[in-house]
Order: C-alpha cells, then sequence, then structure tokens
C-alpha cells in the first residue's frame, strides 16, 4: 500500500507553513514578555501570590502574540496548512494540565514555578514537527533542562532566576526561528511565500 503523501512531500509542507507563519515568533517573544513580568514579580510578591499571577497572567501570552504578529512579520494566524492542527491540539493539550497546577499551588506554591515552567513547553516538539523546525524542538529539551537546574540548583532564587531563564530561552528561540525562517526561504528559493 502506498502512502498518500511522501515524507519528501510533507517535509517540503511543513517548511511552506513554517515560511508562511514566518516562523510564529511573536509567540514566542510575547512568552519571554510574561516570564520577564514573572521574574520582575517573583522579588515583589509572596510566593502564593505569585503562583495566582502566573496563573492569570498566562492567558495573556496568545493575545499578545496575536498583537506582536504586525511588527514582527510573523502572521501565524494568517499562515494555513493541513500540518497546523497538530500545533492547535498540543496546545490543548497543555491547558489540560490546569488543574494539576491548581493542585500544586495549593499544596506548595514554590512548585508551581517549576510546573508551568515543564507544562508550558509539552507543545513545543509538536510545534517544531509541524513548522520542520530544529529550533523549535531544541527550545523544549534545552527548557527542560533549564527549569530543572535553576529549581534545583537556586532554591532561594525560584521565582525570579526560573522566569528570568524562561524568558532568555524564549528569545533565543525566537531568534533562532527567524534566522531557520530565513535560511528555509533562501532554500525553498521560488516557491516561498513572500
Amino acid at each position: 500500500m502506498s502512502s498518500l503523501i511522501s515524507n519528501a512531500d510533507l517535509l517540503a509542507e511543513r517548511r511552506r507553513y513554517f515560511v508562511e507563519a514566518g516562523g510564529g515568533i511573536s509567540l514566542p517573544v510575547a512568552g519571554a514578555i510574561y516570564w520577564i513580568a514573572l521574574g520582575i514579580l517573583g522579588s515583589r510578591l509572596e510566593t502564593r501570590e505569585w503562583a495566582l499571577a502566573a496563573a492569570a497572567g498566562s492567558g495573556m501570552i496568545f493575545p499578545l502574540g496575536l498583537l506582536l504578529q504586525g511588527p514582527l512579520r510573523a502572521n501565524f494566524m494568517k499562515a494555513k496548512s493541513p500540518v497546523g492542527g497538530a500545533a492547535i491540539w498540543s496546545i490543548v493539550a497543555i491547558n489540560l494540565m490546569w488543574p494539576l497546577h491548581f493542585v500544586i499551588m495549593d499544596i506548595d506554591p514554590e512548585l508551581v514555578s517549576l510546573s508551568l515552567a515543564v507544562a508550558m513547553t509539552l507543545h513545543w516538539p509538536v510545534i517544531g514537527w509541524s513548522y520542520g523546525s530544529k529550533v523549535a524542538i531544541a527550545h523544549a529539551f534545552a527548557r527542560i533542562a533549564a527549569a530543572s537546574f535553576v529549581y534545583y540548583a537556586m532554591p532561594d532564587e525560584r521565582l525570579t532566576m526560573l522566569p528570568f531563564a524562561m524568558a532568555g530561552l524564549y528569545l533565543i528561540a525566537a531568534a533562532g526561528m527567524a534566522a531557520e525562517v530565513a535560511w528555509t526561504r533562501r532554500k525553498l528559493g521560488a516557491y516561498a511565500p513572500a
């Protein structure tokens, strides 16, 4: 039995989608802004208040990403592809973690910094696959490693250094994905969307 689409055609579609979406870099930039705000709040709020702010603020990442699409030339909402649905469902999946975050917040609010950092990473490998982006996949592994390291190595700085580390990795991912989009656009040549 032959497949409906070859691996080469599927990869070409994923790369085309990546270029058309501008790498979706407005979302990691929005995520960086969220984590920077949490890092600042980490030195000003009690742990439980910080955890509540983190929960409430997470709902602003997507709307902020939408606002940043134009200035960053990353109109991911206009980009259409059959592979795009995988990323949407992976975002739904990370939001299914909220009952667990709230239980953690109730038992030990200091754990929320790690639970959010990890759970908000779960969709990155799927996004990386959807876009054919090695940077997005590498970002997921780097975030898990950095979040775990900061959480255990800097227990007194969990509410500041962990968010700042996440913000830094988001910005590195956005820059890497922008470079990857430019490289992919050149590789696609005349077939690349403007």
